[in-house]
């Protein structure tokens, strides 16, 4: 078994997420490139805070740079080229993926309040598929009917029902060009060739499943792996081990890691020095495992947008700052949209970095992300041990690439 350093283990898991290949800063953003994308991570977290912008953005931006906000919704919702379903949390995914999910669909089990909730409503259900059956795409707004709002998120039936109908397969998300996403009929929103075609078996998907993980993660612990996809890890052991045997998967041990790390066949090829610079969702898939980030980058990492403002250690929406193959700092961002100001409360350098080059390199992809999302300026706060250095940067006016 191959031991390497934690430095190219973090080189291997950069490049595999699909940092380090230059972006197109010369010419448009296309189809071409939002696919590359997805054919590395094979999956892109949603999620609905828009303190920034909406999160599923994000690692197109991360990996490419400024893009049209709407090439990824013509990609995902005209072209049916991504479905919606639980692959990690809620995400877009290839659709050509989609027969190794389906049965997640049927194995989603309604507990708690949802088994109330259906006790009670199911004619109401019911109801809801004949009136996209009959109407077309419909978002919970859309509805003739919705009833009173009720429980601890105080949803209304119908945008529960839209919810549940969703995780049991019989809707999916047909676009998100309103706030809220739009359902209709499965058979309206994933392309024949993929509704009709064969399911695998459990054995298949598990391999697929572990392939593509490991193929995305670049080095990966079993715990990695089965983290991608939210399955067992007692279910996939034996699947390593057959791909092991087998050739597709390889051992290699990680100076630091006490697990066994898994990679496919040619992972050497991953390990050079890696050129990336990146502000991430906190939802990216490079960063989303945060035991995973512990042990890979040494970067303890947690959201704090559930935490009362007064316990915050570092801010509201908190994006890590990936430099090279480390993670060097973190940044509490929101857009101001009515002054048009990229605000930046917090900002806090991680131990052992530059403090110049870090607020260099930060300041260029402030600016990038500003003049992305329409912002005339970055305004630098007051919180955290990178500020200072990090407003007389943007003061100079760093606009180069």
């Amino acid at each position: 078994m191959t031991t390497i350093s934690i430095a190219d283990a973090r080189n291997a898991a950069v490049r595999a997420q699909g940092f380090g290949q230059g972006r197109p800063f010369h010419r448009d953003v296309t189809f071409d490139d939002i696919e590359q994308v997805f054919n590395r991570v094979k999956l892109v977290q949603i999620d609905s805070v828009n303190a920034l912008v909406r999160t599923q953005y994000l690692p197109f931006f991360s990996r490419l740079g400024p893009y049209p906000l709407g090439l990824l919704q013509e990609y995902a919702y005209d072209q049916r080229r991504t479905f919606e379903y639980w692959v990690h949390e809620a995400c877009m995914a290839p659709v050509e993926h989609y027969p190794i999910f389906r049965h997640r669909t049927r194995d989603w089990i309604a507990e708690g309040r949802w088994q109330r909730f259906l006790d009670e409503y199911r004619d109401f259900e019911k109801d809801i598929v004949s009136e996209v059956e009959r109407r077309g795409p419909l978002s919970v707004s859309d509805l003739e009917m919705t009833g009173p709002r009720i429980g601890y998120w105080a949803a209304s039936p119908g945008k529960m029902a839209l919810y549940h109908l969703h995780r049991s397969g019989r809707l999916m998300i047909s676009d998100r060009y309103k706030p809220a996403p739009t359902y209709d009929l499965v058979e309206r929103v994933i392309p024949a060739e993929c509704l009709d075609a064969s399911e695998p078996s459990s054995e298949a998907r598990y391999r697929e499943m572990t392939l593509m993980a490991v193929d995305a993660l670049g080095i990966a612990t079993i715990a990695d792996i089965a983290d991608y996809y939210r399955v067992k890890r007692a279910d996939i052991k034996q699947t390593v081990r057959d791909l092991q045997h087998a050739g597709e998967l390889e051992e290699v041990a990680v100076e630091g890691c006490k697990a066994v790390c898994y990679a496919v066949p040619g992972w050497e090829n991953r390990i050079g020095q890696v050129s990336a610079r990146a502000l991430l969702s906190p939802f990216d898939s490079l960063v989303w495992s945060r035991h995973r980030i512990e042990w890979l980058f040494s970067f303890h990492y947690r959201i704090e947008i559930y935490t009362p403002a007064s316990k915050r250690q570092y801010g509201y929406y908190v994006l890590p700052f990936l430099m090279g193959n480390s993670l060097v700092a973190r940044v509490d961002v929101k857009c101001d949209r009515k002054a048009k100001v990229l605000r930046v409360p917090g900002a806090f350098l991680e131990q052992g970095a530059d403090t110049d080059q870090v607020a260099h390199e930060l300041a260029l992809e402030l600016h990038l992300m500003a003049d992305w999302l329409g912002m005339e300026r970055v305004v630098i706060g007051r919180r955290g041990n990178l500020v200072s250095a990090l407003r007389a940067t943007v003061k100079q006016g760093a606009k180069s690439l």
